[in-house]
Protein backbone atom coordinates (compact mmCIF):
# COMPACT_ATOMS: atom_id res chain seq x y z
CA UNK A 1 0.00 0.00 0.00
CA UNK A 2 1.21 3.51 -0.77
CA UNK A 3 2.32 5.61 2.15
CA UNK A 4 0.26 8.79 2.65
CA UNK A 5 1.77 12.06 1.47
CA UNK A 6 3.39 13.63 4.50
CA UNK A 7 1.63 16.68 5.92
CA UNK A 8 -1.27 16.59 3.44
CA UNK A 9 -4.42 16.90 5.53
CA UNK A 10 -8.11 17.01 4.67
CA UNK A 11 -10.65 18.93 6.73
CA UNK A 12 -14.04 17.39 6.05
CA UNK A 13 -16.20 20.14 7.51
CA UNK A 14 -14.57 22.84 5.38
CA UNK A 15 -13.91 20.41 2.52
CA UNK A 16 -10.43 21.89 2.22
CA UNK A 17 -6.87 20.60 2.23
CA UNK A 18 -3.71 21.74 4.00
CA UNK A 19 -0.16 20.96 2.94
CA UNK A 20 2.64 21.57 5.42
CA UNK A 21 0.26 23.66 7.56
CA UNK A 22 -0.73 25.90 4.64
CA UNK A 23 -4.25 25.97 3.24
CA UNK A 24 -4.48 25.03 -0.43
CA UNK A 25 -6.53 27.32 -2.64
CA UNK A 26 -8.46 24.66 -4.57
CA UNK A 27 -9.74 21.11 -4.53
CA UNK A 28 -10.56 18.98 -7.55
CA UNK A 29 -14.31 18.91 -6.90
CA UNK A 30 -14.61 22.70 -6.76
CA UNK A 31 -12.51 23.18 -9.89
CA UNK A 32 -14.76 20.86 -11.87
CA UNK A 33 -17.97 22.42 -10.51
CA UNK A 34 -17.04 26.08 -10.98
CA UNK A 35 -19.47 26.58 -13.88
CA UNK A 36 -22.38 24.58 -12.46
CA UNK A 37 -25.71 26.29 -13.02
CA UNK A 38 -27.66 27.50 -9.97
CA UNK A 39 -30.51 25.15 -10.89
CA UNK A 40 -28.26 22.08 -10.97
CA UNK A 41 -26.64 23.08 -7.68
CA UNK A 42 -30.07 23.53 -6.11
CA UNK A 43 -31.14 20.06 -7.24
CA UNK A 44 -27.97 18.51 -5.82
CA UNK A 45 -28.49 20.27 -2.51
CA UNK A 46 -32.16 19.26 -2.41
CA UNK A 47 -31.35 15.55 -2.31
CA UNK A 48 -28.17 15.72 -0.22
CA UNK A 49 -29.36 15.36 3.36
CA UNK A 50 -31.68 13.06 5.28
CA UNK A 51 -31.65 9.29 5.85
CA UNK A 52 -32.08 8.61 2.13
CA UNK A 53 -29.90 11.46 0.89
CA UNK A 54 -26.94 11.00 -1.40
CA UNK A 55 -24.47 12.20 1.26
CA UNK A 56 -25.14 9.38 3.76
CA UNK A 57 -25.50 6.83 0.95
CA UNK A 58 -22.17 7.78 -0.58
CA UNK A 59 -20.34 7.96 2.74
CA UNK A 60 -21.68 4.60 3.93
CA UNK A 61 -20.82 2.73 0.74
CA UNK A 62 -17.43 4.41 0.38
CA UNK A 63 -16.59 3.51 3.97
CA UNK A 64 -17.59 -0.09 3.37
CA UNK A 65 -15.50 -0.34 0.19
CA UNK A 66 -12.48 1.23 1.87
CA UNK A 67 -12.55 -1.39 4.65
CA UNK A 68 -13.28 -4.21 2.20
CA UNK A 69 -10.30 -3.33 -0.01
CA UNK A 70 -8.05 -3.22 3.04
CA UNK A 71 -8.87 -6.87 3.68
CA UNK A 72 -11.27 -6.27 6.54
CA UNK A 73 -14.72 -7.82 6.79
CA UNK A 74 -17.02 -4.87 7.40
CA UNK A 75 -20.67 -5.37 8.18
CA UNK A 76 -23.06 -4.66 5.33
CA UNK A 77 -25.59 -2.02 6.44
CA UNK A 78 -29.02 -3.42 5.65
CA UNK A 79 -30.17 -0.17 4.09
CA UNK A 80 -27.36 -0.20 1.54
CA UNK A 81 -27.13 -3.97 0.98
CA UNK A 82 -28.56 -3.79 -2.58
CA UNK A 83 -25.68 -1.48 -3.55
CA UNK A 84 -22.93 -3.36 -1.71
CA UNK A 85 -24.07 -6.79 -2.85
CA UNK A 86 -24.04 -5.52 -6.43
CA UNK A 87 -20.40 -4.47 -5.94
CA UNK A 88 -19.53 -7.90 -4.58
CA UNK A 89 -21.29 -9.68 -7.45
CA UNK A 90 -19.51 -7.53 -10.04
CA UNK A 91 -16.14 -9.05 -9.05
CA UNK A 92 -14.09 -6.16 -10.44
CA UNK A 93 -11.71 -6.29 -7.48
CA UNK A 94 -11.13 -10.04 -7.66
CA UNK A 95 -7.49 -10.95 -8.34
CA UNK A 96 -6.41 -7.30 -8.08
CA UNK A 97 -3.47 -6.02 -6.06
CA UNK A 98 -4.74 -3.08 -4.02
CA UNK A 99 -2.19 -0.27 -3.96
CA UNK A 100 -4.19 2.47 -2.21
CA UNK A 101 -7.67 3.37 -0.99
CA UNK A 102 -9.15 6.77 -0.12
CA UNK A 103 -5.81 8.32 -1.02
CA UNK A 104 -5.01 12.05 -1.00
CA UNK A 105 -2.96 13.62 -3.78
CA UNK A 106 -1.76 17.16 -4.40
CA UNK A 107 -0.36 19.50 -7.02
CA UNK A 108 1.51 22.15 -4.98
CA UNK A 109 2.15 24.32 -8.02
CA UNK A 110 -1.56 24.70 -8.65
CA UNK A 111 -2.40 24.73 -4.94
CA UNK A 112 -4.93 21.97 -5.58
CA UNK A 113 -5.60 18.60 -3.97
CA UNK A 114 -8.09 15.75 -4.06
CA UNK A 115 -8.73 12.17 -2.97
CA UNK A 116 -9.34 9.13 -5.16
CA UNK A 117 -11.14 5.98 -4.05
CA UNK A 118 -8.81 3.20 -5.15
CA UNK A 119 -5.61 2.36 -6.98
CA UNK A 120 -4.94 -1.20 -8.03
CA UNK A 121 -2.91 -3.37 -10.35
CA UNK A 122 -4.78 -5.92 -12.42
CA UNK A 123 -3.82 -7.83 -15.55
CA UNK A 124 -0.55 -5.91 -15.62
CA UNK A 125 -2.19 -2.46 -15.66
CA UNK A 126 -2.31 0.16 -12.93
CA UNK A 127 -5.88 1.41 -12.60
CA UNK A 128 -7.04 4.48 -10.72
CA UNK A 129 -10.68 4.64 -9.79
CA UNK A 130 -13.58 6.62 -8.46
CA UNK A 131 -16.76 5.14 -7.00
CA UNK A 132 -20.06 6.84 -7.79
CA UNK A 133 -23.23 5.84 -5.95
CA UNK A 134 -26.63 6.60 -7.47
CA UNK A 135 -30.19 6.12 -6.30
CA UNK A 136 -31.65 3.82 -8.96
CA UNK A 137 -30.90 1.36 -11.76
CA UNK A 138 -31.95 4.04 -14.26
CA UNK A 139 -29.41 6.44 -12.79
CA UNK A 140 -26.67 3.82 -13.19
CA UNK A 141 -27.37 3.72 -16.92
CA UNK A 142 -27.22 7.50 -17.36
CA UNK A 143 -24.27 8.29 -15.05
CA UNK A 144 -21.30 9.60 -17.02
CA UNK A 145 -17.64 8.82 -16.49
CA UNK A 146 -15.59 10.90 -14.05
CA UNK A 147 -13.08 11.58 -16.82
CA UNK A 148 -11.61 14.93 -15.79
CA UNK A 149 -11.72 14.00 -12.11
CA UNK A 150 -9.67 10.87 -12.74
CA UNK A 151 -7.30 12.90 -14.89
CA UNK A 152 -6.69 15.26 -11.97
CA UNK A 153 -5.86 12.40 -9.64
CA UNK A 154 -3.60 10.70 -12.19
CA UNK A 155 -1.77 13.95 -12.87
CA UNK A 156 -1.14 14.53 -9.17
CA UNK A 157 -0.17 10.91 -8.57
CA UNK A 158 2.46 11.11 -11.31
CA UNK A 159 4.36 13.54 -9.09
CA UNK A 160 5.09 10.53 -6.91
CA UNK A 161 6.42 8.55 -9.85
CA UNK A 162 3.27 6.45 -10.25
CA UNK A 163 1.65 6.46 -13.69
CA UNK A 164 -1.76 4.78 -13.97
CA UNK A 165 -2.73 3.23 -17.29
CA UNK A 166 -6.50 3.13 -16.94
CA UNK A 167 -9.08 5.39 -15.31
CA UNK A 168 -12.09 3.57 -13.88
CA UNK A 169 -15.46 5.04 -12.98
CA UNK A 170 -17.36 2.46 -10.94
CA UNK A 171 -21.04 3.37 -10.82
CA UNK A 172 -23.24 1.46 -8.38
CA UNK A 173 -26.95 1.58 -7.74
CA UNK A 174 -29.36 -0.87 -6.14
CA UNK A 175 -28.64 -4.30 -7.68
CA UNK A 176 -26.73 -2.82 -10.63
CA UNK A 177 -23.15 -1.80 -11.42
CA UNK A 178 -21.62 -0.11 -14.45
CA UNK A 179 -17.87 -0.09 -15.08
CA UNK A 180 -16.45 2.63 -17.33
CA UNK A 181 -12.81 2.24 -18.31
CA UNK A 182 -10.84 4.96 -20.12
CA UNK A 183 -7.24 5.55 -21.05
CA UNK A 184 -5.50 7.83 -18.58
CA UNK A 185 -4.40 9.94 -21.54
CA UNK A 186 -8.03 10.79 -22.25
CA UNK A 187 -8.57 11.62 -18.58
CA UNK A 188 -5.49 13.86 -18.44
CA UNK A 189 -6.64 15.80 -21.50
CA UNK A 190 -10.06 16.36 -19.92
CA UNK A 191 -8.47 17.60 -16.68
CA UNK A 192 -6.16 20.03 -18.46
CA UNK A 193 -9.08 21.41 -20.43
CA UNK A 194 -11.17 21.81 -17.28
CA UNK A 195 -8.29 23.44 -15.40
CA UNK A 196 -7.75 25.90 -18.25
CA UNK A 197 -11.41 26.93 -18.22
CA UNK A 198 -11.33 27.30 -14.45
CA UNK A 199 -8.16 29.39 -14.53
CA UNK A 200 -9.67 31.70 -17.12
CA UNK A 201 -12.27 32.74 -14.54
CA UNK A 202 -9.77 33.49 -11.78
CA UNK A 203 -8.65 37.08 -11.04
CA UNK A 204 -5.13 38.16 -11.89
CA UNK A 205 -3.07 39.40 -8.96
Amino acid sequence: MLEPIAELEFYKKQHRYRLRNQWLAHNVSDVLAFDMTPFKQAMIDKYKDGPDGWAIRGQSIHDWLDQHLKGEKPDVPEKWAPWINALLDQQFFDDAEILATEYRVVDPGRSCAGSFDFLLKKDGYIQIGDLKTVSSKKAVATRKAATAQLGAYASMLSRQGIYPDIGVTLVVGPEKVKLIEQSVGTCLEAWEEAWGKFQATQPDF
